[in-house]
């Protein structure tokens, strides 16, 4: 069984794998942002079905982004919680 400092650093070390994916999350979400606003442009004026699809998949894509950061973020905090009480 592992000590309480063993199981403190292990979360500890989950929490920051976590801040990392949190953080590449976001930079995907940025990109994500740049390739929606580059396709609306484009798509001014003549607003093809097939656009018109690539822009809600993007932004769908960008929706369960934003839900995956808020999950991460939820979870460090409930595992942070965690180890204050170990």
């Amino acid at each position: 069984m592992a000590s309480v400092e063993e199981v403190k650093a292990n979360v500890a070390a989950s929490v920051d794998g976590t801040q990392r994916a949190v953080t590449g999350i976001q930079q995907v979400n940025d990109q994500l942002e740049d390739a929606l606003m580059r396709l609306r442009i484009t798509a001014v004026g003549s607003m093809h079905p097939s656009i018109a699809t690539a822009i809600a998949h993007l932004e769908q894509a960008r929706t369960r982004l934003d839900e995956a950061g808020v999950l991460a973020r939820a979870a460090m905090d409930s595992a942070d919680n965690y180890r204050m009480i170990v």
